[in-house]
């Protein structure tokens, strides 16, 4: 197993233990092992991970760079998850919002991506945040 899915399970464990400043070391060593490794979409999937990790605590504006990169890894490839598009737009989104800033176009985006994917949690959950309660489909 390469080391960038590695550290990103051990991330992931230490998330779920409560270890929130380990799981964050962490997914910055995968992210680094992923960019070493010639691995973008990996590279993406730690940076949206960070991006969650960074709103939380509080951090928004290395939370919005995280989630921003993740989102541009994203659509650079063709074969990257539109899932985890999705989810990089809502992580994009949120911290805007915590920035005090616009998030409309990025809840937009993700809500339609969720739509399109049959995610039905992130329609109502972008439809919440653009204050619409049926989304033309």
């Amino acid at each position: 197993m390469p080391e960038h899915e590695t550290l990103m399970a051990e991330a992931r464990q230490a998330r779920a233990a409560g270890r929130v400043d380990l799981a964050h070391a962490t997914y910055a060593r995968a992210a680094l092992a992923a960019r070493d490794a010639g691995a973008p979409i990996a590279v993406a999937d730690a940076l949206r991970h960070l991006s969650d990790l960074d709103r939380e605590a509080g951090r928004p504006t290395p939370a919005l760079a995280a989630a921003q990169e993740a989102v541009a890894l994203y659509r650079a490839r063709a074969d990257a998850p539109r899932l985890s598009l999705a989810n990089a737009l809502r992580q994009t989104a949120l911290a805007l919002e915590a920035l005090g800033r616009p998030a409309l176009d990025a809840w937009r985006e993700a809500g339609d991506l969720y739509a399109e994917l049959g995610v039905e949690a992130g329609v109502t959950e972008a439809e919440h945040h653009l204050g619409v309660t049926r989304r033309p489909r």
